[in-house]
């Protein structure tokens, strides 16, 4: 199924560049990008030309965040679901020069996988569906940012309203690299809601001295977290965690891992 642009919603940034976006929450975490954004770290020593692997890309904020930051940079953008990657495919298009997107999810090997995507939380697609932890990192955002009983009655009602499953494409992190001619990632950033280490897992033994850093959002559920620790950390990376104002109480942690002498 294709969705057409018309379908988009526009959004103006304060800066006045309009973004399409799936509905007009899709916005609200670019404010928060500029006051001290998760990937700040993995953004240290990019210059232009560098290339940047934006997994879980949704409708591009984030690449767009990093070339405004780094002009110049080549990014490699992933989105599957269908209009969140149609959002991004029509920002990079206009906005971001030098960001190309991709309509596929990356995992661990190839094939076809099953998307979970929430109309009304567009963030939260996965191919690893779980309600709890879900349920969990939300109950987290509320209570962290203190919305009240009414609010949050209104916030869970709606909350799985038009959930919808479909396959999608899946390719790994190896492949791309060998497609697009990639000789060195000097940031590798992963946001795909639980199916962090899959993606991981996609890259080939001999692949992984391409990569200079690694910023990945972790759910800590099933020795997750740990384990993708492990991963990088036996790839020649330092480590470190950090868990994000928002998500203290819930399962989510920044992993970031940079290599020595990167």
């Amino acid at each position: 199924m294709t969705v057409a642009v018309s379908d988009l919603f526009p959004v103006a940034l304060a800066d006045g560049r309009i973004i399409s976006c799936t509905n007009p929450q899709d916005t609200m975490v670019w404010p928060s990008m500029w006051e001290g954004s998760p990937y700040d770290d993995g953004l240290a020593g990019l210059g232009a030309g560098d290339v940047v692997i934006d997994v879980g890309a949704h409708i591009g904020l984030t690449a767009l965040y990093f070339t405004d930051r780094v002009p110049g940079l080549r990014v490699l953008s992933f989105e599957p679901a269908r209009r969140t990657y149609a959002c991004l495919a029509d920002n990079a298009a206009r906005l971001m020069p030098g960001v190309r997107a991709f309509d596929v999810a990356l995992g661990a090997q190839p094939g076809r996988a099953e998307l979970t995507f929430l109309p009304n939380h567009t963030m939260m697609a996965t191919l690893v569906a779980d309600d709890a932890d879900d349920e969990r990192n939300m109950a987290a955002v509320l209570d962290n940012f203190g919305v009240d009983d009414t609010a949050r009655e209104e916030f869970w009602r709606g909350f799985r309203d038009g959930v919808e499953r479909y396959p999608v494409q899946v390719t790994t992190l190896g492949d791309v690299l060998d497609e697009q001619d990639v000789e060195e990632v000097a940031l590798l950033k992963v946001d795909v809601e639980r199916a962090e280490l899959p993606v991981l897992r996609g890259v080939r033994p001999d692949q992984w001295a391409r990569f200079r850093h690694v910023v990945a959002e972790v759910h800590d559920v099933d020795g997750n977290l740990a384990a993708v620790v492990d991963l990088l950390s036996r790839q020649g990376f330092s480590t470190k965690v950090f868990q994000e104002d928002v998500f203290v109480g819930g399962s989510v942690h920044i992993v970031s891992a940079r290599r020595a002498g990167a």
